[in-house]
């Protein structure tokens, strides 16, 4: 018993935490890295997340800064190409009863973001650079667009705070 016990632990390690991670490279836009909930509190903080504001976060993970916004207050989506990480992100969605957020399944360079007035990012460099055209076609005037770690190109942020993540600081840019 204890043997099959060990086998289904083992399996479901591969399943939720393995077989994620190995396909987490670049191809999706970054590797998948959780994020302290000091710098969550951070980000929301610098980003002044609040009711009446839609925040997006594209390579949501597991939904920790999507569910923070909506905690806050704000109508809250993420973007995951990931599919074990959208169940595990709507399922604590669901378990604590959060009804102003949700977590799409899809690539980040397809989503719509002409309604956000708060974008996260927690990508590569290059995925940065890569979304752009995008940023600079879709974004409303206004939009704050949160940069973890990476700088978006060449854009002058407004803010910096350097207690960011390992990677780098906290970028904080506003679109003109």
């Amino acid at each position: 018993m204890f043997e099959t016990l060990a086998t289904l632990v083992l399996l479901l390690v591969a399943l939720f935490v393995l077989i994620p991670y190995l396909r987490s490279g670049t191809p999706y836009g970054a590797p998948f890295v959780t994020m302290d909930r000091q710098v969550v509190e951070r980000v929301m903080d610098l980003a002044d997340v609040r009711t009446g504001k839609v925040f997006c976060d594209l390579g949501s993970g597991d939904g920790r800064l999507v569910i923070a916004a909506a905690l806050r207050g704000a109508k809250a989506r993420g973007v995951e190409i990931d599919r074990t990480r959208v169940l595990y992100s709507r399922f604590w969605i669901w378990l604590l009863r959060i009804k102003n957020a949700e977590v799409i399944e899809g690539n980040l360079f397809d989503q719509d973001l002409r309604d956000v007035d708060v974008l996260n990012l927690y990508l590569l460099p290059q995925t940065n650079e890569k979304l752009i055209p995008k940023l600079e076609q879709e974004l409303k005037k206004g939009t704050l667009v949160v940069a973890t770690g990476f700088k978006v190109g060449d854009w002058k942020p407004v803010k910096i705070d350097p207690n960011g993540v390992r990677y780098g600081p906290i970028y904080v840019y506003k679109k003109p």
